[in-house]
């Protein structure tokens, strides 16, 4: 059998080679970053959509395990992408069992499906295939899937406007990544609209147009392709990328895994005493995501990184001068010894949270001593 790819076919199998690929590194990651894992189903969810369109353009339909391949994911793609939205926006999200509820329709719709496809399989002959099918009324359950999808888009498309106008509104501009994170979620959100609105135009001009007009359905699924291709790479890019809000509650979004792990590593191992120690290095060495790290010290402690690093490392140096270490080394040598980098940063960072110098603090606790 020859098959010859137009310039349609080729453009949905590059968005499907890019979705795939990008859909397994994403669900790899998904424990860094809970939202790729509903937007790696997403994409996989297009790119499944996008194999029943290839079957008709490629001539695939009617030869025999090609035809009535169950494929009825579209109405999985709604509440995907609603779960996408409310995981970007809440990073402690948990999707609960009472969830599996929006995907009873796509769950009814794919077991027909399946129960079709074994029935047209008894058979190598297509008329007897159709006869079959239209006998369990095949083409009445596609039509019904037609127009639940539509009204299942709109009303989750409805759902994630509520919540990304919230968002914009409570969004904290922290960085460039995390605003490119938000200007993607209002790109997605007006290509699905998009695309929504496209359908229903589709459908309702079926009923006027004949089969020489099916030109539009093929630009229906190319704008698939683009938004399965925008999904991918845009996905991929932002794959690390945490977003924070304005007057986040409490320590709500907090992993407290993390801060064991981070109080670890400050009080037992002392990594502050590393004077090259930086955000990136600590992240690898807990390996925790650096975005993340910084995100969970900030909603936690209230300070940043470098805040509470010089935090200990002044704790420590009192440690050390209460011990008597001074009677060994110089002020500066302890110090240095603590991570301090220079004379200057330690007498600046010293009286910022001691509000004394530390010569009055040395003078303080030997009076303090003497006087016992």
């Amino acid at each position: 059998m020859h098959i010859q790819l137009s310039f349609f076919d080729l453009s949905v199998l590059i968005g499907i080679t890019t979705g795939i690929v990008c859909s397994i590194i994403l669900l790899k990651k998904s424990t860094l970053k809970k939202s790729n894992k509903f937007l790696a189903l997403g994409i996989l969810a297009f790119v499944w959509l996008n194999t029943k369109m290839l079957l008709l353009s490629l001539n695939l339909w009617e030869i025999h395990g090609f035809g009535y391949f169950p494929n009825s994911v579209e109405l999985a793609i709604p509440p995907l992408f609603y779960f996408y939205f409310l995981s970007i926006k809440n990073v402690d999200f948990k999707f609960r069992k009472k969830d599996w509820l929006h995907f009873v329709p796509f769950l009814i719709s794919q077991s027909y499906s399946i129960i079709m496809y074994i029935a047209a399989m008894q058979t190598r002959i297509f008329s007897e295939k159709r006869k079959i099918t239209n006998a369990m009324y095949f083409n009445e359950a596609k039509n019904i899937d037609e127009y639940l999808l539509l009204i299942m888009s709109f009303c989750y498309l409805y759902l994630v406007g509520i919540e990304l106008k919230s968002f914009n509104k409570n969004f904290s501009k922290v960085n460039i990544s995390q605003n490119s994170e938000r200007k993607f979620l209002n790109t997605l959100f007006a290509l699905l609209s998009t695309v929504s609105i496209l359908h229903i135009i589709n459908l309702s001009l079926n009923s006027v147009l004949d089969s020489s007009f099916n030109w539009r359905w093929d630009l229906h699924h190319s704008l698939i392709a683009i938004i399965v291709y925008y999904m991918a790479i845009n996905g991929f890019k932002n794959i690390d990328v945490i977003l924070t809000l304005k007057n986040t509650k409490k320590n709500n979004n907090i992993d407290l895994t993390i801060i064991q792990q981070l109080n670890k590593a400050i009080t037992s191992d002392k990594v502050f005493l590393d004077p090259k120690l930086t955000l990136n290095s600590l992240a690898k060495k807990l390996e925790i995501n650096d975005t993340i790290l910084s995100c969970t010290i900030n909603a936690y402690y209230k300070k940043n990184f470098r805040s509470l690093i010089n935090e200990a490392r002044v704790e420590e140096v009192k440690k050390r001068l209460l011990n008597g270490e001074l009677n060994n080394l110089s002020l500066l040598g302890i110090a240095k010894e603590c991570g301090f980098n220079s004379e200057a940063s330690f007498y600046r960072i010293f009286k910022s949270e001691t509000q004394i110098t530390p010569k009055k603090f040395i003078s303080n606790n030997i009076e303090f001593s003497s006087s016992i």
